[in-house]
């Protein structure tokens, strides 16, 4: 079960997103994760633990933005992976006729009429501390999550935290900020010699108290509820 904390909606130029329209993606999202795990048991391999953290970091959010796009129909899935947002807005006839150009020629520049970045996070883990794959992060995690993008741009943040429950990845929390700016985000880190990283810059403390101030909803769970100092 989850507790709604604010029920603020996310208001972009002509789309209004309820805190309910979150939840049921993340409800959904969660039941996806745990099919997937489930079937390739069945195969004697879980997908989930041989993928790296930041791989699955990724997928999680993927799978997210997939979700929010069947529960927000006026919502789109960005359709270049390097593109920006990663979910936009096509409420309009302009606004789908544009999405329709800009998809045809896999733009990876801003989309004109805006949206929602979507970033996840495992949270990253406390010194000292060793971790199994699938194994519980909660109470072994720094206190302060951080999320990372391409670009320090990047402005109307859904941002999401999961964590390993019962053995599956599942979406936490989720929260939101529109008041993001260039000064919220580290400067950029360059990958070096043959690392197959991409450039990004990380959420400084700033900006994380912004994202915190907008939380929308979490687990109703003592642990998590005290990591952002909730009351329970």
């Amino acid at each position: 079960m989850y507790r709604i904390l604010n029920t603020q909606p996310i208001e972009l130029s002509n789309i209004s997103i309820s805190t309910e329209d979150i939840l049921t993606a993340i409800n959904s999202t969660n039941q996806k994760l745990r099919s997937i795990a489930d079937h390739t048991k069945e195969l004697s391999l879980n997908i989930f633990e041989v993928l790296d953290l930041r791989t699955l970091s990724g997928a999680v959010g993927e799978t997210f933005v997939g979700e929010m796009t069947r529960t927000v129909p006026t919502l789109r899935k960005n359709p270049s992976i390097d593109g920006y947002p990663d979910l936009v807005q096509c409420a309009t006839p302009e606004m789908i006729t544009y999405f329709e150009t800009y998809a045809s020629q896999d733009s990876k520049e801003s989309f004109r009429y805006g949206g929602i970045e979507v970033k996840n996070t495992f949270g990253y883990k406390k010194t000292g501390i060793d971790l199994f794959d699938g194994e519980q992060r909660i109470g072994r995690i720094n206190k302060r999550l951080e999320w990372k993008a391409h670009h320090q741009k990047t402005n109307h943040l859904l941002g999401l935290y999961s964590d390993y429950i019962d053995g599956y990845p599942t979406i936490v929390a989720a929260f939101y900020s529109d008041q993001l700016v260039p000064e919220d985000w580290s400067v950029r880190a360059e990958p070096k010699g043959d690392s197959a990283m991409t450039s990004f810059s990380t959420l400084l403390i700033p900006g994380y108290q912004k994202m915190l101030s907008g939380i929308r909803c979490c687990l109703d769970d003592t642990r998590y509820l005290e990591l952002f100092d909730l009351e329970v």
